[in-house]
């Protein structure tokens, strides 16, 4: 079964939407080449997003994060803040997002599960109050989801506390030190390391000819025109990509499509192979990625499955003249 390109492109037009051009931001080579639509699709799915448009993101952000700050300060919490999500990798599909604000506990208690939700819970009062959001979404109890306007974009607040590793409390280079997030409605808990994470993934980025991130940001916009949302989240992408061999991603500008069934078939052999699965492990080597999430394996295989669609159209718009994934296509950017 094809996809349906004129709607993919829409999609892809409507998160690239510049509110105050009133128009779509496509790159050069979407506007003026005549490559069949998949092809297009995809290369354009890979592109990165104007960094420009990040600074109105950020804007946004630290308009949220004064609020917060001043709110926490009256009612004597202490806190840190820091920032993740697909902005900081240079990963993001949307051209406002997508960020998310860590707002860390200081010095929490024996308890800090219940600092974290006190935290969660104190956070809600004060945006909720707020009326220049467009919605406040708190119902997973582990982020609060922020709808922002001017511009209209996503913001995630993550309520935690933070985690001193060995490697932190010897050299104090703050890129070792962790966090804890806490899902209250599935009792779990997560440790990790958000800023060796990002750190290490960037890196690998630029040994890559920056093909990792072309491939974090064609899977998340796959999994974003899924007909049903799939739980899925950019950092797991993120891990499941740095654990392809580095050598494997490296080719020219011009021959991304060439990644494509080496990207298939790692996405199959996680899925297929039980161990790869469970003991796949995040850059940071702190935490395995899917050990304890089997459900997420669905939403790899639908994810595939959107692949294998696409490498398959590609092929049939490619093979009317004559050309294969491995052909040279030149695609230019912003």
């Amino acid at each position: 079964m094809e996809h349906d390109y004129n709607l993919l492109i829409e999609n892809l037009k409507g998160r690239r939407y510049d509110e105050a051009l009133r128009e779509p931001i496509l790159s050069d080579g979407f506007e003026n080449s005549n490559l069949p639509d998949s092809v297009k699709y995809a290369l354009e799915s890979m592109q990165e997003i104007d960094v420009s448009y990040a600074y109105k993101v950020y804007n946004n952000s630290r308009r949220i994060h004064e609020i917060i700050n001043r709110e926490l300060t009256a009612r004597n919490i202490p806190v840190d803040y820091r920032y993740q999500g697909a902005l900081k990798t240079f990963t993001n599909i949307l051209l406002y997002g997508d960020v998310e604000i860590i707002v860390i506990r200081k010095n929490p208690s024996e308890q800090a599960h219940k600092d974290v939700r006190q935290l969660g819970d104190e956070l809600m009062d004060i945006l909720s109050g707020e009326h220049n959001f467009k919605s406040v979404d708190y119902s997973d109890k582990t982020r609060i989801k922020i709808i922002a306007q001017k511009p209209t974009c996503e913001i995630d607040i993550l309520p935690s506390v933070w985690v001193d590793t060995p490697d932190f409390l010897k050299n104090k280079n703050e890129i070792y030190r962790g966090v804890v997030e806490y899902d209250f409605i599935n009792k779990k808990v997560k440790k990790y390391l958000p800023f060796l994470n990002i750190a290490r993934f960037n890196s690998r980025n630029e040994h890559t000819n920056g093909n990792i991130r072309c491939l974090s940001r064609l899977l998340g916009t796959l999994k974003k025109d899924l007909e049903e949302p799939v739980d899925l989240r950019d950092s797991e992408i993120n891990s499941l990509l740095y654990a392809i061999p580095e050598k494997d991603l490296v080719v020219e500008p011009d021959q991304l499509l060439s990644l494509l069934p080496l990207l298939e078939n790692h996405l199959n052999n996680l899925i297929e192979d039980n161990e790869l699965y469970t003991t796949l492990r995040s850059p940071s080597r702190m935490e395995k990625v899917f050990a304890s999430q089997p459900e997420k394996k669905e939403s790899l295989k639908k994810v595939l499955a959107s692949l294998q669609t696409l490498i398959s159209d590609i092929k049939k718009d490619l093979g009317t003249s004559g050309k294969t994934l491995e052909e040279k296509v030149e695609y230019q950017s912003l």
